[in-house]
């Protein structure tokens, strides 16, 4: 029933009949009431309140489903947010140690399936750059100089499709130059 009841076309389809019936039954008792003005008065006040009852009901009902939907968006932006500034310190706290202790790879487990419940298919693939540059850098245990040049090139990439991710297209906005600025901007602080 539940599922019948969401079904938009039954809704519809059932709003089409009631109000043919009604028009029909309210055309019997208008038509019934033709020698009583003051009845037919009442009657179209009556029709009247029922139109705005039934008129705002449905803008109600579609303002709280607006309501309802931003709420997740914001929701999910704040948790997407969160999370991205997650990963992003933690990432630059192993660079910061210069090795990737076993604590370090249980976070970023933990991080990687945070970041697959909730980030976009870019921001997924470049995380995983981001986890072959640190995985090839651990290898010998130590994470060297232009590892950690790397590793963050790569972080500055990730944080590029995560800036998109959060805020979206920016009209006017090159992507490719905005790209090259944030990653130029981690080479400078490299050198």
């Amino acid at each position: 029933m539940k599922k019948l009841v969401e079904n938009k076309q039954v809704i519809l389809l059932l709003y089409i009949v009631a109000m043919v019936a009604g028009y029909f039954a309210f055309r019997l008792l208008y038509g019934v009431s033709d020698n009583f003005p003051f009845s037919q008065e009442l009657l179209l006040v009556f029709l009247g309140a029922i139109a705005t009852i039934l008129i705002t009901a449905l803008l109600l009902n579609q303002q709280t489903e607006l309501e309802l939907r931003k709420e997740g968006q914001v929701l999910l932006l704040d948790q997407k947010s969160t999370t991205y500034m997650a990963l992003i310190e933690h990432i630059g706290e192993i660079v910061e140690k210069g090795r990737l202790d076993p604590e370090g790879v249980a976070e970023l487990r933990v991080l990687n399936h945070k970041l697959a419940m909730i980030g976009s298919a870019d921001v997924i693939g470049q995380f995983s750059n981001v986890l072959k540059q640190l995985d090839d850098a651990s290898e010998d245990q130590k994470i060297t100089d232009s590892e950690q040049a790397r590793i963050m090139q790569a972080v500055a990439v990730l944080t590029y499709h995560m800036r998109r991710d959060l805020l979206g297209r920016i009209e006017g906005e090159d992507g490719a130059q905005v790209l090259h600025k944030i990653v130029s901007n981690s080479n400078d602080l490299e050198d």
